[in-house]
């Protein structure tokens, strides 16, 4: 009678050690195989308004975004570049991928030589599309 007392005591709890495992080693394989996409809009660029703003198509994968800030600058994927350096990073994508698509996002109060800069970069290196990135008018302006 003593020996079934203790088993009755052992079974009346659930193990979870196993349940834990699973649920643990399912969390680590989804974060390791889940691909983040890398935000490339700078938020210190203000974009210009324009009512008649049509969307673009911007494929994961295909798109380049070059942000041009007020004072000038250039930002690629978070980093800030010389021309010498956007030019190298555009080369080297359209070989990568020659569908690469470029979308520029210049500040609406930047100088428009900036601008023709990155254009004639795309023209010179190959990019079949370059969009200039504007906001409509219903969209809130970012505050810095």
């Amino acid at each position: 009678m003593g020996i079934r007392s203790k088993i009755e005591e052992a079974d009346e709890g659930l193990n979870m050690t196993s349940l834990l495992d699973v649920l643990f080693i399912l969390i680590i394989f989804f974060l390791v195989t889940t691909t983040f996409k890398q935000r490339e809009d700078d938020r210190r660029v203000q974009l210009p308004v324009d009512d008649r703003n049509q969307p673009t198509s911007a494929e994961a994968g295909k798109v380049l975004k070059v942000n041009i800030l007020k004072e000038g600058e250039y930002v690629i994927l978070g980093k800030q570049v010389t021309p010498k350096e956007m030019d190298a990073i555009l080369q080297d994508e359209v070989k990568r991928r020659p569908e690469v698509k470029v979308m520029i996002r210049a500040d609406e109060d930047s100088k428009h030589g900036r601008l023709a800069t990155v254009l004639n970069s795309c023209r010179f290196f190959g990019v079949k599309e370059s969009h200039i990135l504007v906001r409509s008018t219903g969209e809130k302006k970012k505050t810095q």
